[in-house]
């Protein structure tokens, strides 16, 4: 079978299997460069969250500050939650692979989602985010990086998270540096945190804002 139909179909089906204890465990936390991220976007930005969960807590955060707003992710059940959870904002059931918006959104808002691409998936979903920006929209992206330096990075990519098997990869600033400013982007910002919770142990939080040039 297909490697990128494996890791959908994989993460599809865990992430419909952890949706209500995702929900409750509400994990998520803010950090600096959300913050920046939302000053440098124009009154009333328009927003694409890919990956956008149970919505809680960044499409309630984007609608507060006056944006508009529309997530989208794989997994119907993140979905029905996320309607429950923030009822005017919008979503769809939609896979980050099949983006297909063209210049559409002064903003692209991706929190710890692309690290469940491997390599070649990574890359054509980047250039279906840029595609998707407005001329100089923004682009957040929080991953993890390695906790090792020098480790094979595709190794342990299949892992159990919350009791159920899915794909999920580290990246390294080079890595991504050779992505983004290939396909039109300015580098804003790196900011790092190490998190620690309960539901996914200790992660080496990576965050880059970039700007879409012209």
């Amino acid at each position: 079978m297909d490697k990128k139909l494996n890791i959908i179909s994989l993460n599809r089906k865990a992430w419909n299997n952890v949706a209500e204890k995702y929900d409750n465990a509400k994990y998520s936390e803010m950090n600096p460069a959300i913050d920046f991220f939302c000053r440098e976007l124009p009154e009333r930005a328009s927003i694409l969250d890919i990956g956008s969960g149970t919505g809680l807590p960044f499409a309630k955060l984007f609608l507060e500050k006056g944006f508009n707003y529309l997530g989208v992710d794989i997994s119907s059940q993140m979905i029905k939650i996320a309607r429950k959870n923030v009822p005017v904002a919008k979503f769809k059931e939609l896979s980050m692979t099949d983006l297909s918006f063209d210049k559409e959104f002064d903003g692209v808002f991706s929190h710890y989602t692309m690290l469940l691409l491997n390599p070649k998936m990574f890359k054509d979903v980047a250039r279906r985010v840029v595609k998707s920006l407005k001329a100089n929209g923004f682009f957040y992206l929080s991953l993890n990086e390695p906790g090792v330096e020098n480790t094979d990075l595709d190794e342990d990519v299949i892992c159990e998270i919350m009791g159920e098997t899915m794909y999920s990869r580290a990246y390294t600033e080079g890595e991504i540096l050779d992505i983004f400013p290939s396909l039109g982007l300015k580098k804003l910002q790196i900011y790092r945190e190490t998190q620690n919770s309960k539901e996914f142990g200790t992660e080496y939080m990576m965050v880059f804002v970039f700007q879409k040039i012209g």
